[in-house]
Formats: structure tokens, C-alpha cells, sequence
């Protein structure tokens, strides 16, 4: 091996080696954003029902999503920053700073955010998956302090936006305007915590012992029952069967307590990777209520 090839090669090494560190804090970076991102999302489906299921309009001349409440006469009405389009033809993602057809008053907080990340990702598109696409749009909203962040499919392409300032209409009114922020309190009580995961704990074992045929489905429905009736101070929890369980404490992390202003409500918050995709998921609690009946709902 010649000098001029050992140089060469120990460029490459380097340079190799910096992307790749590039990559792992990038996806550092992910995990930590999205976590916070999904909930600063479960706060909206609290406090005005955000929802894949919501009819949706995007008017990108007057710069706003609007969302229709179903069943309601709410509507809402979002600022969006657009990080980008997926099309799904040939699987590549392109900035929306660098899309003709998106306003630039809406991507205006793309490129310094581009300008932050790995070498591979500077180029105006580039090949992706959905599931990339979902992290760097948390990324992006966690750093600008976006309300939330939202995916929605238009024909054969994705586009992926952060929500800005909220408002929220009530019978033709403005009812509430919700600034760009973080609008949950996070506190410490593992109390709390444990008492939920003892509860999925109970409903795990009825699933496992239903999926081995040791009890029969109607077995299986009534000790549900029963475990709800346990720990739901006000409803009751839901009674399905499924296996893998989706409560079972090692598809969960990022188990928190927060409590939002609206009504000084306490919720017990966690993840739950579901396979094709992580989602956030709460039960509403009576922080005052003693032993294991604390659940008046669940998001």
C-alpha cells in the first residue's frame, strides 16, 4: 500500500467515522423530541380533540389548517411551518423551502433547521422513509417550540408541518388562543406511575392466560371487568384481547405525570411502541383519590 493510498484511506476512515457520529446524535436528538413532542400532542387531543380522524382544510394563501371538530360545532384554526413533502412514488422527501409550490412564508423556519443536520440531508431531496420523516419533523417542531406537529396524505404524497399559535371557535367564536409552547407540568410521583402499571399488569396476565386457552373469552371479559373495577374511580377501561399486549411494560417507556392549567386535570402519560409505530397514550387520574381506584379517564 502506497502513502498517497494509507492517507486516502484514513480520510475515508475519519470521514466515515464523523458521519457516522453525525447519524447517532442525530438519532439521539429523535428520541428525545419525539417523546416530548407526542405529548405536547396528547395535550391538544385533551383540550380540543386533535385527531387523525378530524376533517381538515389547508388554505395556504391565508397561511392556516383548519380542523372541524367531529361532532361539534368546534372548529380550529392552526398556524403551520411546513418542514417538507414525502411522495411516495419514489420514496424521497423534499424541503419545502426548495418546493415551488409551497409559500415561503410557511417554510421560512426550514433551512437553518437543514443547515443543523448531517451532510446527506443538506441536498434539496433525498431518498427517506415515513417513519425518518416522523422523527425529523418532531426535531424540527421541538426546535422551534411548535404547539404539536401534524402528518396528513394528499394523493401520493405526505406533508409533514408544525402547528403554531392555536385557536379554537365555538359556535363562530374564538374561545381560546393556545401560544407555541410546552403547555403540560411535569411532576414527580411514582406512586402514581406504579399504580398504573401494576393495573396493566393485572390486564397483561388476563391476555396471556386467554392466549394459552387457560381461561375461556368469557373468563377473559369478566376478570377484566373486574380489574378495571379496581382501579377506575369514574367509567371504565376498556376490556379488549389481543396478544402480544400492547400494555405489557416492555413495549412501554417514557412513563411521566403532568398536569395541564384546563381544570387542573393529572394525567399518567407513556409510550407504547405498537410495532409499525410509537404512540402516546394517558389515563386521566384523580391525584387526590387514595389506593388503587384513581382513573376517571384515558387519551
Amino acid at each position: 500500500m502506497t502513502m498517497t493510498t494509507k492517507i486516502a484511506l484514513c480520510i475515508s476512515l475519519l470521514l466515515f467515522s464523523s458521519l457516522s457520529n453525525a447519524q447517532a446524535q442525530l438519532e439521539a436528538s429523535f428520541d428525545s423530541a419525539s417523546a416530548e413532542m407526542r405529548v405536547r400532542n396528547l395535550y391538544h387531543s385533551i383540550v380540543w380533540h386533535m385527531s387523525p380522524l378530524n376533517e381538515y382544510l389547508f388554505d395556504q394563501v391565508d397561511g392556516y389548517v383548519q380542523y372541524l371538530i367531529s361532532d361539534t360545532d368546534t372548529y380550529v384554526k392552526a398556524v403551520p411551518k411546513i418542514l417538507g413533502t414525502f411522495n411516495l412514488d419514489d420514496n424521497t422527501f423534499l424541503w419545502a423551502d426548495k418546493n415551488p409550490s409551497i409559500r415561503s412564508t410557511l417554510s421560512d423556519q426550514v433551512a437553518l433547521f437543514r443547515a443543523r443536520l448531517p451532510q446527506q440531508y443538506l441536498q434539496d431531496k433525498f431518498e427517506s422513509t415515513t417513519d425518518f420523516n416522523k422523527n425529523l419533523l418532531a426535531l424540527f417542531s421541538h426546535t422551534i417550540n411548535a404547539n404539536g406537529f401534524d402528518i396528513q396524505r394528499q394523493n401520493n404524497t405526505i406533508i409533514y408541518y408544525a402547528l403554531m399559535q392555536i385557536d379554537i371557535y365555538e359556535n363562530g367564536k374564538k374561545t381560546k388562543s393556545i401560544e407555541p409552547a410546552c403547555h403540560v407540568t411535569f411532576i414527580e410521583n411514582d406512586t402514581v406511575i406504579k399504580t398504573i402499571k401494576a393495573y396493566h399488569q393485572e390486564k397483561v396476565e388476563i391476555n396471556r392466560q386467554h392466549h394459552l386457552e387457560e381461561i375461556s373469552t368469557d373468563e377473559a371479559f369478566k376478570r377484566m371487568k373486574d380489574v378495571n373495577a379496581k382501579y377506575w374511580l369514574l367509567g371504565e377501561g376498556s376490556s379488549s384481547l389481543s396478544w402480544p399486549c400492547d400494555l405489557d411494560e416492555k413495549f412501554t417507556t417514557h412513563w411521566q405525570v403532568f398536569k395541564i392549567a384546563e381544570g387542573n386535570r393529572y394525567f399518567v402519560t407513556y409510550s407504547a411502541d405498537l410495532r409499525f409505530s410509537i404512540e402516546q397514550y394517558a389515563y386521566e387520574i384523580d391525584i387526590n383519590a387514595g389506593g388503587k381506584k384513581i382513573i376517571v379517564g384515558e387519551y
